[in-house]
């Protein structure tokens, strides 16, 4: 029998709408930070870019105290921190003035620069996905190099199928050793791609979570999870 037949389905939280699910997703990180607050003492939290930091932002209805609090990127554009597409900005805009106090890393240099930034920080306590309409996770996107990295923690990403074409990644290794995985999706957009991923073992990077990741869904992303009224 293959591995792939031995797959366990990850736990699946469907909220009713995006409102819900956006408190849902500030109380889990919150929780995940006193967590590891009173474990060791500070809290290493990386997040994407996308809808996934927005619905945090709203969720947190007021601005926390985040001191020890680490915040990384799980991936990032390769275009100036201050460009519309910078995964940086989105949270600086949307997001950062609400962790106040935290340690922010940016995603700025070399794979190799982040690389050594980030590991005293692993594993990490939570990372934040969203989920791409092709089954791609951070900037790992079906087919390209760097969803074969086994060695390296953070990975340059070229001819990404979506623009701008390079990138720079956390890989696998990094993803599926974090303490705790959220998985985010909202919206009708991503039922087609959530309702894959769980109808069958696949090799979508979204398939290749390990370590009990959970999906935190509204009902729209979910609409196409028969099993799941």
């Amino acid at each position: 029998m293959s591995d792939n037949n031995l797959r366990v389905q990850p736990p699946i939280e469907i909220l009713a709408d995006e409102n819900q699910l956006a408190s849902d997703l500030a109380a889990r990180v919150a929780s995940a930070a006193a967590a590891a607050l009173a474990a060791r003492g500070r809290f290493a939290l990386a997040i994407p870019g996308g809808s996934v930091v927005a619905l945090l932002a709203r969720g947190l209805a007021a601005p926390v105290a985040a001191a020890n609090g680490h915040v990384f990127w799980t991936d990032e554009r390769r275009v100036p921190l201050s460009d519309p597409l910078s995964n940086y900005r989105l949270a600086e805009t949307e997001l950062l003035p609400k962790l106040v106090g935290a340690q922010i890393h940016p995603l700025r240099g070399s794979a190799a620069e982040y690389e050594t930034e980030i590991a005293p920080f692993l594993p990490l306590d939570l990372v934040l996905l969203g989920v791409g309409e092709d089954g791609h996770v951070a900037s790992l996107f079906p087919g390209n190099p760097a969803t074969r990295e086994t060695q390296r923690l953070v990975a340059e990403v070229h001819n990404a199928p979506k623009p701008p074409p390079d990138r720079v990644t956390l890989t696998f290794p990094v993803l599926n050793a974090a303490r705790q995985t959220l998985v985010v999706a909202a919206g009708a957009g991503k039922a087609a791609i959530v309702g894959r991923i769980f109808s069958a073992p696949g090799d979508l990077p979204a398939q290749r979570l390990s370590g009990s990741p959970r999906w935190l869904l509204d009902r729209a992303a979910a609409a196409h999870l028969k099993e799941f009224p």
